[in-house]
């Protein structure tokens, strides 16, 4: 009995934890040619970091197949109130 006292609220703690984890979906490809990254991070996370994250993996990306990123749009959320978490969306192509 005194275990489940002390493993319940572990697994609650790991759940919690797991939540507020940062998350990315990678390249996404659009229907136009266009690409596009979206991260989430913690709420202490800054959108800009997100987005430097998001540059860099768009980068390589593109550098995998010989070519240059370009971006052609940028949304950035910083958490707040309604939104628990930094959000970041990348849309480029490469060129």
């Amino acid at each position: 009995m005194h275990a489940n006292r002390t493993i319940v609220p572990a697994l609650l703690a790991a759940v919690a934890l797991a939540g507020c984890a940062a998350t990315s979906t990678g390249p996404v490809a659009g229907f136009d040619g266009s690409w596009t990254i979206s991260k989430r991070g913690l709420a202490v996370t800054k959108p800009e970091s997100l987005t430097h994250a998001s540059v860099q993996e768009a980068t390589a990306h593109c550098a995998a197949s010989g070519e240059r990123f370009r971006q052609l749009d940028l949304k950035e959320s910083p958490a707040g109130i309604l939104a628990p978490q930094a959000e970041s969306e990348l849309t480029f192509n490469c060129e």
